[in-house]
C-alpha cells in the first residue's frame, strides 16, 4: 500500500510541473478585493481557490507565490474562524529561509499629486437575491436581500403583429429555495433567470400599455394596468419549479452508490451495512432529480461490487454534467456525527485523509491503473473550483432540509480529500457523507425513509442552486 501511494505521489509531482505557467498576480489582487467585501459563502470559495494556488506554488517550487498565497490563506482563515496555525508556521519558516531584499532608498522629491475620487456604488457589488414575490391589486412586489437602484433595472418593449411585450431586466438572481412562495399564476407574465446576472420579467399584452416600476430600498414595485381587451387579471404562469425543470432537462447526472457486493463499506451493526443504506439513498435522490427534469443514471442499482475506476468511466461514457458518490461515514469515536461533502483535492487535514483512506481501501490495488494524464486531469484548478462550488451548494441544501425537521444536525462542512472514486471524472464530482453509521442516533436516521427523503430533496436543491448560480 505504501509503495502504491508513493508511486502516485511521484506521478502527481512530476506531472504537475508540465502544467502551463500561470501569472497569478491579477487573480490574487481580485481575491484581495473579495476578501474585504465578500459574504462568508463567497469568502469560503476564495479560501479554497487560494489553497489551489498554494498547491501549485509547492509543486513548482515558487516561494514568492507560496508566500503571497499563505498571507491570504491566513487572513481568510481568521475571518472564517478556521485554524490558521499551520499556515502561520509555514509562513514564518518561509520568511526565515527566503533572502531579504535590500530596501531601495529614494530621495524625497515633493510633487503635486492629483486627487482622484473613485465612485463607489451605494449597494453591495454582488448581485441581490430574490427573497419573495407578492401580488396586491395591480402591483407586483419583489423583495431582495440587498438594496437596488434604478440603474440596476433596464426596460424595453418588443412589438409583433398580434402582441406587445414589456421587458424588465433586473441585476439580481433567483436562488432556488423552498421558502420562496410564488403568487397565484398570471397568464400574461413571465419571471425567469435570463442569465447568471439578470432576472427578467416579461409582460405580454395584445395592446400597448406602459407599466411603471419603482425602487424602494430592497423592494421593487411594478405597477401594471388591466389588459383592455381582457377583463381577466394578469396571472403568473411560470413558477420556479417550472423554470428549474426547463433548465434541468438538458442535464445528465450520474449517481454512484458507494461500495457494494463483497465490499460492505462501514458496518454499524450486524445488519446495518453502508453498502445497503447508500443504495437506498442513491435511488431516492435519482427519483427526486428525475421529477425535476434531470436525466439520471446509476453506477449500480443492486448489491453489486464495481471497481472504483469503472464508476467514473461510466459517468464519462454517459457524458454526465455531474457525478455524485453517496456514502455513510464511520469513526471509532461513537460521538462523531453530521453530514459532510467532499471534493477531490490533495487533503491537508488528518481527518480528511482518514475519511478518504476508509473509502479508498476496498480498491487500493487498482490505484496503479490511473495514468499520469488521468490523475492530473482531475487536479486542474477549474475542475477543483467547480466541484467546490457544487459541494457548497449541496451541503447547504442538505442542511436546510434536515434542520427543518431534526434537532442536533451537525454541519461537518465542505472538505477536500483524495477520494479515488472521483479520480478520472471529466465533470464536477463530489462525494457526500450522509451521516455516521457508527453513531447510534444517526444510524437510525440514515436508515429511516423520511430522513432519506429529506437528504434527497436537499441534494436536489443544491444541484438546482449550482446550475442557476453559475449560469448553466
Amino acid at each position: 500500500m505504501a509503495k502504491n501511494l508513493k508511486f502516485l505521489f511521484l506521478i502527481f509531482i512530476l506531472g504537475s510541473t508540465l502544467l502551463y505557467a500561470t501569472d497569478y498576480t491579477k487573480e490574487l489582487r481580485s481575491y484581495d478585493k473579495k476578501i474585504v467585501a465578500s459574504n462568508n459563502d463567497e469568502l469560503l470559495r476564495v479560501h479554497h481557490a487560494l489553497k489551489s494556488i498554494y498547491i501549485h506554488a509547492i509543486v513548482n517550487n515558487d516561494n514568492n507565490l507560496k508566500k503571497e498565497s499563505l498571507k491570504r490563506l491566513i487572513k481568510t482563515s481568521n475571518i472564517l474562524k478556521l485554524d490558521s496555525s499551520g499556515y502561520s508556521k509555514e509562513f514564518a519558516t518561509l520568511q526565515k529561509t527566503m533572502p531579504r531584499k535590500k530596501p531601495i532608498i529614494k530621495k524625497y522629491t515633493p510633487k503635486k499629486k492629483k486627487i482622484t475620487v473613485k465612485k463607489v456604488s451605494k449597494h453591495n457589488k454582488y448581485l441581490a437575491n430574490l427573497k419573495s414575490i407578492s401580488n396586491i391589486g395591480n402591483r407586483l412586489i419583489l423583495v431582495f436581500d440587498k438594496k437596488l437602484t434604478s440603474k440596476d433595472i433596464k426596460s424595453f418593449q418588443l412589438k409583433s403583429k398580434n402582441s406587445f411585450r414589456e421587458v424588465f431586466d433586473i441585476k439580481a438572481v433567483i436562488p432556488f429555495s423552498p421558502n420562496i412562495k410564488v403568487p397565484e399564476a398570471l397568464s400574461d407574465l413571465r419571471i425567469a433567470q435570463y442569465n447568471n446576472k439578470t432576472l427578467r420579467i416579461v409582460f405580454q399584452r395584445d395592446t400597448i400599455l406602459k407599466s411603471n416600476i419603482i425602487v424602494k430600498g430592497n423592494n421593487v414595485e411594478l405597477y401594471y394596468g388591466a389588459n383592455k381587451k381582457s377583463k381577466k387579471k394578469i396571472k403568473i404562469q411560470k413558477s420556479y419549479e417550472q423554470f428549474t425543470k426547463s433548465l434541468a432537462s438538458s442535464k445528465i447526472i450520474v449517481i454512484d452508490a458507494g461500495h457494494g457486493g463483497k465490499d460492505a463499506g462501514a458496518i454499524g451493526s450486524r445488519t446495518k451495512y453502508e453498502k445497503h443504506v447508500v443504495l437506498q439513498i442513491a435511488l431516492r435522490i435519482g427519483k427526486v432529480l428525475q421529477k425535476r427534469g434531470y436525466r439520471v443514471y446509476y453506477t449500480r442499482t443492486k448489491d453489486k461490487f464495481i471497481k472504483l475506476r469503472e464508476r467514473t468511466k461510466y459517468a464519462n461514457r454517459k457524458r454526465a454534467d455531474l457525478f455524485l458518490s453517496i456514502h455513510a461515514n464511520a469513526s471509532r469515536k461513537k460521538s462523531f456525527h453530521g453530514v459532510e461533502t467532499f471534493f477531490l483535492s490533495p487533503a491537508r487535514s488528518k481527518r480528511s485523509k482518514n475519511v478518504a483512506a476508509l473509502e479508498n481501501k476496498s480498491d487500493i490495488q487498482e490505484m496503479d491503473y490511473f495514468s499520469k494524464q488521468t490523475f492530473l486531469n482531475v487536479f486542474n484548478r477549474e475542475k477543483i473550483i467547480s466541484a467546490n462550488k457544487l459541494a457548497l451548494d449541496v451541503q447547504q441544501g442538505m442542511l436546510n432540509r434536515l434542520k427543518s425537521k431534526y434537532r442536533g444536525i451537525r454541519d461537518g462542512g465542505v472538505r477536500e480529500a483524495p477520494f479515488w472514486v472521483l479520480v478520472g471524472a471529466q465533470m464536477p464530482a463530489i462525494l457526500i457523507e450522509t451521516g455516521y453509521i457508527s453513531n447510534a442516533t444517526e444510524r437510525k436516521r440514515i436508515f429511516n425513509s423520511h430522513y432519506q427523503n429529506l437528504i434527497a430533496h436537499g441534494i436536489a436543491d443544491g444541484i438546482d442552486s449550482y446550475f442557476m448560480k453559475n449560469g448553466y
